[in-house]
């Protein structure tokens, strides 16, 4: 199935449809592998105007269909890394797969979604006031097995990632909202040289949802 764009300026163009069956929907977000090293992805979400949050939390931007990309994008990675900010704002617990691995300068608070009774515990890099070295991070990870690594932010870590060219893949829904207020771009921190990403997916849906896939 295609959804198909008309616009008298522009012409008439065809995006491909979000596959409604989720076992094609896990084909088109399949996590690629790499030899010796995590392959980085990243998956966040952004509205119109460029922020990663509406109301506080990302989550508000999302719909039916983003949830269930967020989904097959967690199915398909061994490991999520995530920064402890976002933990904190979006209320993260720790699921039984993937693994979580939060990174922070200072130490997390052990809430019963974190820390659940006889569950899983994340693994946390702290710094301990300085910045946490991301590539050793990505080292240690590949070390206890996970070659499959979803960063899911925040914008700090994601820009820190880039930064460092750890990034392999961005997985990017472009939400079709305005949220305005004071909500930050989905990459935070210093300049990054203008390289050229590849296209690799566009899908979209009903609502208006952009799905895309990018690769360094």
């Amino acid at each position: 199935m295609v959804v198909a764009v008309e616009n008298p300026r522009y012409g008439r163009g065809v995006i491909e449809s979000l596959p409604a069956d989720d076992a094609a929907l896990a084909r088109a977000y399949a996590h690629p592998l790499a030899e010796g090293r995590p392959y980085v992805r990243a998956g966040m979400i952004s509205s119109l105007d460029g922020s990663s949050t509406a109301g506080g939390r990302s989550g508000g931007l999302g719909g039916d269909g983003d949830r269930r990309v967020f989904q097959a994008l967690r199915a398909a990675a061994d490991v999520v890394l995530v920064g402890a900010a976002t933990v904190r704002d979006e209320d993260y617990g720790t699921p039984e797969h993937p693994a979580l691995a939060v990174v922070t300068r200072g130490t997390i608070a052990r809430t019963a979604r974190l820390y659940p009774p006889g569950g899983a515990e994340p693994i946390v890099y702290s710094g301990h006031g300085a910045s946490v070295d991301l590539r050793a991070v990505l080292d240690d990870l590949y070390a206890r097995g996970h070659r499959r690594v979803l960063a899911e932010g925040g914008p700090g870590v994601l820009g820190a990632l880039l930064a460092a060219g750890l990034v392999d893949e961005l997985c990017l829904t472009i939400a079709p909202v305005l949220s305005g207020g004071d909500g930050r771009r989905i990459v935070t921190g210093p300049d990054l040289p203008l390289d050229r990403w590849q296209r690799r997916l566009v899908l979209g849906d009903d609502a208006g949802y952009l799905y895309t896939r990018w690769e360094r």
